[in-house]
């Protein structure tokens, strides 16, 4: 950085940084506040002044990531003390350096101490996606260790139970729901899985459903109510109504992705990571309590894996074609355990676990390679190709009452 910083009265930092593809310029500003009348021995100010000149810098590293496709650069300031939020921030870096995120820009709006190792940073970012532009604010913290400034992600209030962490934004009205809403996830899975959530699980809660996109995945198209991903927390909207009857299932739906994607290593296909979140969470409570599995009919799940594995969720698709991808993996799911047994449908899952964990980050043939897995434990199992799976199923949905599936 060329700036040269003043130390007067009132110091402002300007850097002007170029990126994307197009020669659009994108600044970062810094405040930092007059002293006070009378300063401690150490003063605060100077502390300020040192923590804002960190930040300062490390948003400048963190453009110059994000358009050099730098993974090392971004995450070396991401601290490794909160296994849950490196995983998500590697999912978040590469969302934005996606080619549908474009214009990205970094300002500072404030900071303050919470104390000589703990600052807040209140970011305003501002960048282009799916022909919109977004504009939001969110405050991030920070925590000096290892001789520099760490980012922690979002600076949320806690509450802690001796199974979880719940983490949610200032102003959260709801978290007593939620909290009763995840230990119930707990107990109800607690007999159907062996394997048990991760000691200290997080689940975070949103109340900005934008801002729930923004920090976990900002290149997906559309808007969600939760999200889960291999050893990240737990992360929802709250702001449906009272009434909203959904979220139960969506939390224990959350919940089965934790667990059974630690069961298969990562190794299956997206159909049947959301089939069986479907199967063992949404569905628990209810049809008629998904907003998604309350839209069942047999038109809508008459679709075979083929047609499943073709279809890209992150593409531009409706909400009537996405609701018949999540009902079609639900249905064939329930299908394997209805006709060969839960435990069957387990054994499909650790036989895929196998196999090393399988990451995803910055992996551009993922999917493909898990799909490849499921012809194999589908066939070291079910003795079945994917194509006379299907053909099961499909014969089978000629035998439901879909008006009474329960």
């Amino acid at each position: 950085m060329n700036s040269k910083l003043r130390f007067l009265i009132s110091i402002i930092i300007i850097i002007v940084i170029v990126i994307g593809c197009s020669p659009v310029d994108t600044t970062t500003v810094v405040e930092t506040k007059p002293p006070k009348e009378s300063t401690p021995a150490v003063s605060s100010d100077d502390e300020d002044t040192s923590f804002e000149k960190a930040i300062v810098a490390i948003l400048e590293d963190r453009l110059t990531a994000i358009q050099t496709q730098d993974y090392d650069l971004y995450m070396s300031v991401i601290t490794r003390n909160n296994q849950f939020f490196y995983n998500e921030q590697e999912r978040w870096f590469e969302n934005m350096i996606d080619s549908a995120i474009s214009d990205v820009s970094l300002q500072i709006l404030s900071t303050r101490m919470l104390d000589e190792l703990t600052g807040v940073v209140t970011i305003r970012q501002k960048h282009r996606a799916f022909s919109e532009s977004f504009d939001i604010e969110y405050p991030l913290l920070f925590k000096f260790e290892h001789g520099k400034w760490m980012d922690y992600g979002y600076h949320f209030e806690e509450f802690e139970t001796d199974r979880f962490v719940v983490k949610y934004m200032e102003g959260e009205t709801r978290v007593a729901e939620f909290v009763q809403m995840l230990d119930a996830a707990f107990d109800n899975l607690d007999g159907i899985y062996e394997l048990k959530p991760l000691d200290d699980y997080e689940m975070k809660l949103f109340f900005d459903r934008e801002m729930l996109r923004q920090r976990c995945i900002p290149a997906n198209p559309w808007l969600f109510t939760g999200w889960s991903e291999p050893d990240e927390s737990l992360k929802i909207f709250t702001g449906h109504p009272k009434e909203y009857a959904g979220y139960p299932g969506v939390v224990q739906h959350e919940l089965v992705h934790h667990i059974s994607i630690r069961i298969c290593n990562n190794n299956l296909p997206v159909w049947m990571l959301e089939g069986i979140a479907m199967y063992d969470g949404s569905s628990f409570y209810g049809l008629e309590f998904s907003s998604t599995l309350s839209d069942l009919s047999k038109k809508n799940v008459s679709f075979t894996i083929e047609f499943l594995e073709s279809t890209d969720l992150g593409s531009d698709l409706s909400s009537q074609q996405i609701r018949n991808y999540y009902n079609t993996s639900y249905m064939i799911v329930r299908y394997i355990s209805e006709t060969y047994g839960h435990d069957t449908l387990m054994k499909l899952f650790y036989e895929a676990g196998k196999k090393p964990f399988h990451d995803s980050t910055l992996n551009k043939t993922f999917e493909q390679q898990n799909q490849k897995t499921a012809d194999e434990v589908i066939m070291s199992i079910l003795d079945l190709t994917k194509a006379q799976l299907s053909e099961e199923y499909l014969l089978w949905l000629d035998t439901l009452d879909f008006d009474n599936l329960g």
